[in-house]
């Protein structure tokens, strides 16, 4: 704070905290009115409160700078964590959060110049430059860390949302006491392929399986690494005692996997499921509606 006096830095927070209200009103009227996110007008008294809290937080977290609060910091990152992950949690797009901070950056200043500018208070050049330079580079700082927490946020929720689509996407469906069939459906990649084995290995042991089906006919396309991690789990279930017999592999992706030394010539193949659970004489009865 050179050639600020603190005085002046404490006169300047005091007329912040006691217009604090005052300046989170201007910002909750400035909302659109059409808007269909949680910043818009529509949004009932519930999440205005919720808007106003924070907001009020923020502004008392902002205006320490000049009372020279020592766990700024802290405070920046505990609010930035707590308000990203309510915005991601809300689907909020992060650019819509940042119009918000450019606009109550605005109203924060404005308000600094309501205090410059009246004839009883006395400021001078140095005052202001150096106000503004800590607001601003303040309000950077708490930017920069909400789009960080916003950015962990949205990746752990998209990392969940992933989990999920594989577990239902890679279901080992029980057939009989002792039988299943793996049934995989979409794109295979490197990823998803590690999945399988994991949750398909695990899906066995707990249903006691030990004859699995697993049809690839739903799969659009298989190369060779994902061929590789199929017959990965294929040997590591034949460790556990299951036997695997797959279905729907197409000629050439079999042909190029034997040619890179991925050998499912060891492993019982047939064209279809239907034709694979009829060689093994598991009979599915027609059900007649």
């Amino acid at each position: 704070m050179a050639n600020l006096t603190q005085d002046r830095s404490i006169a300047l927070y005091e007329f912040i905290i006691q217009h604090s209200s005052d300046m989170t009103d201007s910002w909750l009227a400035s909302r659109d009115v059409g808007g269909h996110g949680i910043y818009s007008k529509r949004m009932g008294a519930e999440v205005e409160k919720r808007l106003r809290e924070q907001n009020q937080c923020f502004i008392k977290m902002i205006a320490s700078i000049f009372n020279e609060k020592n766990e700024l910091l802290q405070d920046i990152d505990s609010w930035a964590k707590r308000v990203a992950e309510d915005r991601a949690g809300s689907n909020t797009p992060i650019h819509e959060t940042i119009q918000q901070f450019k606009r109550f950056r605005n109203i924060f200043w404005n308000k600094i110049r309501e205090y410059i500018e009246d004839p009883l208070t006395e400021v001078n050049q140095t005052d202001i430059l150096t106000w503004s330079s800590l607001l601003h580079s303040t309000f950077d700082t708490v930017i920069e860390r909400f789009a960080e927490e916003y950015n962990f946020f949205t990746l752990r929720r998209i990392d969940a949302q992933q989990d999920m689509i594989n577990q239902l996407s890679s279901p080992v469906i029980p057939l009989s006491d002792f039988v299943g069939i793996l049934p995989l459906v979409g794109e295979i990649d490197t990823h998803r392929a590690k999945w399988i084995m994991e949750s398909t290995l695990q899906q066995c042991i707990d249903n006691n399986i030990t004859q699995l089906f697993i049809d690839l006919s739903g799969v659009v396309i298989i190369d060779t690494m994902v061929a590789n991690e199929i017959f990965q789990v294929v040997n590591t279930l034949k460790l556990l005692g299951v036997q695997s017999i797959i279905s729907g592999i197409r000629p050439e992706v079999a042909q190029t996997s034997v040619q890179l030394g991925i050998d499912f010539s060891q492993i019982p193949t047939q064209s279809t499921l239907k034709q694979a659970l009829k060689n093994n004489k598991i009979i599915i009865e027609k059900i007649s509606l």
